[in-house]
């Protein structure tokens, strides 16, 4: 592991520390009213939340940095045909997402009241978009596409040279 990659799974650590600790606190503030599992949701939504996910995106970004190296070091290609495939299925999130969309907006969309057309189409957009951040299904699409991409042109520019 290089140096770099050592002070991003501290800086990782930490966040999650930071988190857990949260965690913890609420725990003490509440006197134990309900079980350390259930503060684990609330603090994950709060700012918190957010230290964790960067967290995870940090450690995610080490340990497929480390992978990449060690393809490159043995000799083989930097992506295998598993990492391109993992590519593309991480578009299939997005697809259901709005396939979700345009089949609400014609059956209608039920969230407190039905809705149809556009408004059911915003309705479950806005809904269902929410529930995938907050469950980082899409961010971790986008990553895993930013960290793909990012790589595939560095590895293309370095076999030009």
């Amino acid at each position: 592991m290089t140096k770099k990659e050592k002070i991003a799974v501290k800086i990782a650590e930490a966040g999650i520390m930071v988190y857990l600790l949260r965690c913890i606190v609420m725990l003490i503030e509440e006197r134990g009213r309900a079980p350390f599992w259930d503060y684990l949701g609330l603090v994950y939504m709060s700012p918190f939340g957010v230290v964790l996910v960067l967290s995870v995106f940090c450690l995610t970004a080490v340990l497929v940095s480390k992978k990449l190296r060690k393809r490159e070091e043995k000799g083989l290609k930097p992506f295998s045909k598993a990492y391109r495939i993992s590519f593309l299925v991480s578009f299939v999130p997005y697809l259901l997402f709005l396939a979700y969309c345009i089949y609400s907006s014609i059956f209608g969309f039920h969230f407190f009241s039905v809705s149809y057309g556009w408004q059911a189409f915003e309705g479950a957009f806005a809904i269902v978009g929410l529930i995938f951040c907050v469950i980082p299904v899409f961010p971790f699409c986008l990553f895993w596409q930013v960290v793909y991409i990012v790589k595939s042109i560095r590895n293309k520019k370095h076999e030009i040279s």
